[in-house]
């Protein structure tokens, strides 16, 4: 397999009048149109892949009980608790390496990315002490209302997605380095043979061996160990695009690990947060029953292969106006911001489009009863509705604004618009005003809508390109 960087996809016959009007659209002295999609395509279907696993994996779960895809929605909130910390490291260690990559500075870039691959390991350790620590307290204290099978069958699939999130902050630390080299290609490669494998072995284990939530879990860790290995041996490798040595991970810099975490550390206590307020809606959409609570994750399972391709942008977003703003050009990271949005708008059209009518067909592959599949079908009419007009703006914009460092601003508009509008007004539009599952699914709609105008006006205000890390 081969990941030269060098073999560029050819888009387009150059000199026609697309290859012109784009060029002269998303063109620059750092870029032109075909690199940004040449980065891009690996990314939209790095996303929409891993997507895709996802909602197959889950499809194998809830074809074994109602009670284990119940189990599974339950955790995963709670799960990406901590998970989200090493994770965010991830995101900053990105927007360092694309800021050092567009000043040049090669020496940096190493030095910042052994960094990363330390940083995200040792939080990963920590998270997965903790988790497995407290499995049972956490679970009992937060669902003690649910099934004691739900129960039960919850309490193991949290104990071996901690242990896997070790092996997944390696390759999510490489992940990082490579996004913000540019590298998506890597990146896509890395991610197919993960979720390959993890497709491959739940086939396995919970198709013919019947092995449930054990089988989802330990298919879970064999994936994401083979990957963390193979994401070591892309660093490490001589003719590797960025070849780290040892000594880059071990020896401590102070300046360039400081500026990871100043920039990991907002978004991670945002996503912490973040799944908090997601916990504590599964706990109100708990006392409907377990019929809405499959619902709610089946419909979010499906609903994520609609945004997969707009979170890819959101990525891609990170890199490029991340290296405008390492080489010093804040007209250039305006200019691609407000760029990276409006395809971010584009593509969530499109994907509306070609996705949404193969909804049916996606579903089925659950087996859910048909009074599941009705509620479902709401709540992704209710999603889609806004999804083209805020959607982006909500999602990509801040992308775009920590991309330069504005990391806290972009935290905080995302905690108090999820704790006010998605946890606050939806539980008053769940269970006091007794819209049910929906209530929640309108509220995230209101939410998007208010985080758009914000981050909109944040951008509007050039108050973003004033909080660079590299200086």
């Amino acid at each position: 397999m081969q990941f030269n960087m060098r073999h560029k996809m050819k888009l387009l016959k150059s000199g026609s009048k697309v290859d012109l009007f784009l060029e002269r659209q998303l063109g620059s002295k750092l870029f032109t149109y075909k690199k940004i999609f040449t980065m891009l395509i690996p990314l939209i279907l790095d996303s929409f892949f891993i997507n895709v696993i996802i909602l197959l994996t889950t499809a194998m779960i809830s074809s074994s009980s109602q009670e284990s895809v119940s189990a599974v929605s339950m955790i995963n909130p709670l799960s990406l608790i901590m998970w989200s910390i090493f994770s965010a490291i991830s995101v900053g260690g990105t927007v360092i390496v694309a800021q050092y990559k567009g000043s040049g500075n090669e020496a940096k870039i190493r030095e910042a990315a052994g960094q990363v691959m330390l940083a995200t390991f040792l939080v990963a350790i920590a998270s997965c002490i903790i988790l497995v620590a407290f499995s049972d307290v956490l679970v009992r204290r937060m669902f003690g209302a649910a099934d004691p099978i739900v129960i039960n069958k919850a309490r193991g699939y949290l104990i071996g997605v901690a242990i896997s999130q070790i092996f997944l902050s390696v390759y999510m630390g490489a992940f990082a380095i490579f996004r913000g080299m540019g590298a998506t290609k890597i990146c896509l490669w890395l991610t197919i043979i993960i979720n390959v494998i993890h497709l491959l072995a739940s086939m396995l284990f919970l198709n013919v061996m019947h092995l449930d939530i054990f089988g989802t879990t330990l298919s879970l860790n064999i994936a994401r160990l083979i990957g963390s290995v193979v994401a070591v041996w892309l660093l490490m490798y001589p003719k590797s695009i960025l070849r780290i040595y040892p000594r880059n991970i071990f020896r401590i810099n102070r300046p360039i690990l400081n500026s990871v975490f100043k920039l990991g550390i907002p978004f991670a206590l945002e996503q912490v947060f973040f799944n908090a307020g997601s916990m504590i809606v599964q706990t109100y959409i708990v006392s409907l029953g377990t019929i809405y609570i499959a619902a709610n994750a089946i419909a979010n399972s499906a609903f994520s292969i609609l945004y997969s391709a707009g979170l890819g942008v959101g990525t891609l977003a990170t890199t490029i106006v991340g290296q405008c703003i390492g080489a010093d050009d804040d007209s250039l990271a305006r200019h691609y911001g407000m760029i990276m949005v409006r395809l971010g708008t584009v593509i969530s059209i499109v994907s509306i489009i070609v996705l949404f009518p193969l909804m049916p067909i996606i579903l089925n592959l659950y087996q859910a009863p048909e009074e599941t599949l009705s509620i479902i079908n709401k709540l992704l009419l209710i999603a889609i509705i806004p999804m083209p007009f805020f959607w982006s703006y909500s999602y990509v914009m801040p992308c775009v604004l920590r991309s330069t460092g504005d990391a806290t601003f972009s935290s905080l508009v995302s905690l108090i618009t999820m704790w006010s509008v998605r946890v606050g007004l939806g539980y008053i539009f769940t269970i006091k005003l007794g819209f049910g599952v929906q209530g929640v699914w309108i509220c995230m709609g209101f939410e998007w809508v208010v985080r758009a105008l914000i981050f909109y006006l944040r951008y509007r205000s050039g108050v973003w390109l004033l909080k660079k890390v590299i200086k």
